[in-house]
């Protein structure tokens, strides 16, 4: 049976010195190191590795924060001085486990790291209520009395209802939704501190909207972050670092706190209006308190044997921006203006979006104006400018999303990868050829989309359902078809000379992959005399407009 915590017993899981973080060394082996061990040994360790892209990225972020507190950098050349080394600095890295180490524990009795202090490990639970006759006994205050014994009457302020721990998991249904769609209930769900520690670092970057006073975190619904990739992790991490000039326009420097050294207590649905960089990236969205119990068995996350395992906590609505406050523009994420923006409207962040390959936003993601584009992407360019990045080099972003309906529901993950030619970042005439080249290509989806529903209107006979699906099927066969000619597209356009013959050919990509999309969802409408003869005329009538659009491209 679960023994909650109690004085002598003491829970203690420091992430700064305890393995949680798994990742991928240089050969590919798989290792689970701690925050202090991945910093020590970047320069030999590939990559970040765990089932959750949302865990990868929330690590990503914690140490691109920690190593910003570690070197400060106000400037490129300070970032170049970083890359020049062979590795992170020890003596740095140490000394800050020194001074903050402590403040990394899960269950810190006042100061847990990514939570709020202000709730005891013992005495926080509401008294169950019984029922009949023993409930007036009760009602006098034993139970009450007896739970909060060791307990200072201030340390209690209320008591809690605690929920599952599977609302920190992104993944698993939790409440309510446990039925709908899992059929589980949350007492199956005992979580590892491991596992607590990978959960609990996605709140800052996707923490979103889930019912009344639940609001999203810093950057509003979850939007996608460019993570760099490096050839070690001590590249990515290095180049994650940001230039003050670089950092959000509305960024207060004179607060320099983040989750080891600011304030050890979250207010339930408090509102700041300042915020500093470091503090964006530990933003504590959530009022989190995590009540561990010396339980030993396997984790249902990871299935791992732990004598601590964690199965309720408190889960609340921390800190978020008010809605008059500026747009924070986060140096990992992309922005762009709505359609029909007007001129005064502020552009909105990039996030994943229903049924689209992210590559289809290239553009916007790294060649769209500066004011837009992420803050590491311009970072970048002015590296390659000042040299200290090769300007032949090809840069990496690992891109990490959650789909969402804007509110509580999610549907899927995004993780996905695009290469970035450094050339591009500095050649506006291939970085035109690219945004040409895509905008050829929503034109040409447009163009059969319209075209097959003239024709094939279920107005005109047929079921609405069958007829929509098809139309889904020939959209997704041509957007699937030109993943990969678009990587060689981007490759090509980063050299000058090939320039118009990469545009040339991603044109004739476009028109030959929309005509077969096309006739393949003519093939699925069946064979019956009227439909023949839609058939016919549908398919005559894309075929001139495609090759209309050859005309006025001048590919003949």
């Amino acid at each position: 049976m679960t023994q909650p915590l109690s004085p002598p017993a003491v829970a203690s899981f420091n992430l700064w010195r305890e393995p949680w973080i798994r990742v991928l060394d240089r050969n590919g082996g798989r290792r689970t190191l701690s925050i202090e061990e991945v910093l020590l040994q970047a320069h030999a360790l590939k990559a970040f590795y765990d089932p959750s892209p949302l865990t990868v990225a929330g690590v990503h972020r914690l140490l691109a924060a920690i190593l910003q507190a570690i070197y400060a950098p106000r400037d490129l050349a300070a970032i170049g001085d970083v890359l020049d080394e062979p590795q992170f600095d020890a003596a740095r890295i140490r000394a800050f486990g020194e001074q903050f180490g402590e403040r990394f524990d899960l269950f810190h009795p006042i100061a847990p790291f990514l939570q709020t202090g202000d709730v005891p490990l013992v005495g926080w639970r509401k008294p169950e209520r019984p029922k009949g006759k023993q409930a007036a006994a009760n009602d006098q205050g034993s139970v009450f009395e007896q739970d909060t014994a060791e307990q200072p009457a201030a340390a209690v302020p209320s008591k809690i209802e605690p929920k599952t721990i599977a609302y920190l998991l992104e993944e698993v249904p939790a409440g309510t939704n446990r039925t709908h769609f899992r059929h589980v209930t949350d007492d199956d769900h005992h979580l590892c501190p491991a596992c607590c520690a990978r959960s609990l670092i996605t709140i800052p970057a996707f923490a979103k909207s889930g019912g009344a006073g639940i609001k999203p975190s810093i950057n509003g619904v979850p939007p996608v972050y460019l993570l760099p990739v490096g050839d070690t992790l001590f590249h990515s991490l290095t180049l994650s670092l940001v230039a003050k000039n670089y950092r959000p326009a509305v960024v207060d420097e004179t607060r320099q706190t983040a989750a080891w050294d600011g304030a050890t207590t979250v207010p339930r649905s408090g509102e700041l209006t300042a915020v500093g960089y470091l503090e964006s990236l530990t933003f504590p969205a959530r009022r989190v308190r995590l009540f561990p119990a010396f339980d030993a068995g396997p984790c249902t996350q990871c299935g791992q044997v732990s004598p601590i395992r964690v199965k309720e906590m408190l889960y609340e609505m921390g800190w978020s921006r008010p809605k008059q406050a500026p747009l924070w523009k986060d140096p990992f994420v992309a922005y762009r203006k709505p359609a029909k923006a007007k001129a005064d409207e502020a552009p909105t962040p990039l996030r994943p979006g229903q049924g689209k390959a992210l590559w289809r936003d290239y553009s916007s993601l790294f060649l769209a104006d500066a004011d837009l584009q992420p803050g590491l992407v311009r970072q970048m360019t002015g590296l390659i400018e000042q040299g200290i990045v090769a300007p032949n080099q090809r840069v990496r972003f690992r891109c990490i999303g959650m789909k969402t309906d804007g509110k509580a529901k999610v549907f899927e993950w995004l993780d996905d990868a695009l290469n970035v030619p450094t050339a591009l970042l500095r050649d506006e005439r291939g970085a035109a050829a690219v945004r040409e080249a895509l905008s050829r290509a929503e034109e040409v989806a447009r163009t059969i989309r319209f075209i097959f529903t003239r024709h094939m209107n279920p107005e005109r006979g047929g079921k609405q359902e069958h007829f929509l699906g098809i139309r889904a099927r020939m959209d997704d066969d041509y957007w699937t078809a030109l993943a990969l000619p678009f990587r060689d597209l981007i490759n090509t356009a980063a050299t000058m000379e090939a320039v118009d013959r990469a545009r040339d050919t991603w044109a004739r990509i476009i028109l030959e992959h929309a005509q077969r999309a096309f006739d393949a969802a003519l093939e699925q409408l069946g064979d019956r005399a009227d439909m023949l003869r839609r058939r016919v005329e549908a398919h005559t009538h894309c075929r001139n407009v495609l090759f209309k659009h050859r005309r006025d491209w001048s590919l003949e």
